[in-house]
């Protein structure tokens, strides 16, 4: 039986819903073998669970914080294990996963994160992101944070090859790959280059 050929998950993350793109290949001249947009919420209003928790007393709101962060967890896994087992399928096995994440500065306690409206948006934008590395964890798949700033700059490290390179290896894909190809599915990509070219792999 033929040994599956191993890929990597990258992900951006929104209020709700996330692009995902999974590469497999070489390091230096990877394709893109599956494109998806992961909703962890049925809409906005849902998924916005610090505004919500604002107008509730505080033993409430960190009750339905959490609650919901299970939910979206359970959505994300859910939707992964199944691109997991679609990708198998067709002879891919996922071995790593990383997400485009933020500036990485520490949130307080919620608390402080209820009392601003600034921190509310930031820890909405924090919580999409830890609940799909989260969810790739879940599935056996590891994963990894990478600043969105930086993703060119790491991955221009791990591939090994120039800046301008990249950037014409990345259009490639998005050719090759077809519509859509957004800003959010270009940082995926790079992400998914970015644990695609590491060491990491899965877990036995």
């Amino acid at each position: 039986m033929n040994a599956k050929r191993p890929a990597a998950l990258g992900s951006k993350a929104h209020t709700g819903w996330a692009v995902v793109v999974a590469l497999a290949g070489p390091r230096g001249d990877p394709e893109i073998v599956a494109k998806r947009r992961i909703e962890m919420a049925a809409t906005f209003d849902d998924a916005a669970i610090y505004h919500a928790a604002r107008e509730l007393s505080f033993s409430r709101a960190e009750a339905f914080v959490r609650a919901s962060e299970e939910a979206f967890e359970r959505a994300a896994r859910a939707a992964i294990s199944a691109l997991a087992a679609e990708l198998g399928a067709a002879g891919f096995e996922l071995v790593a996963s990383a997400v485009a994440s933020g500036n990485g500065k520490p949130l307080p306690p919620l608390e402080a994160i209820l009392r601003s409206h600034a921190l509310v948006h930031a820890a909405e934008g924090e919580l999409f992101r830890r609940v799909l590395a989260k969810a790739s964890e879940s599935c056996r798949i590891p994963s990894a944070f990478v600043p969105a700033r930086e993703l060119t700059s790491r991955a221009v490290q791990a591939v090994g090859i120039p800046e301008a390179q990249l950037a014409m290896r990345l259009a490639s894909l998005g050719k090759a790959s077809g519509r859509p190809w957004t800003k959010d599915h270009k940082e995926s990509a790079l992400a998914a280059w970015i644990a695609l070219a590491s060491p990491r792999r899965r877990r036995e």
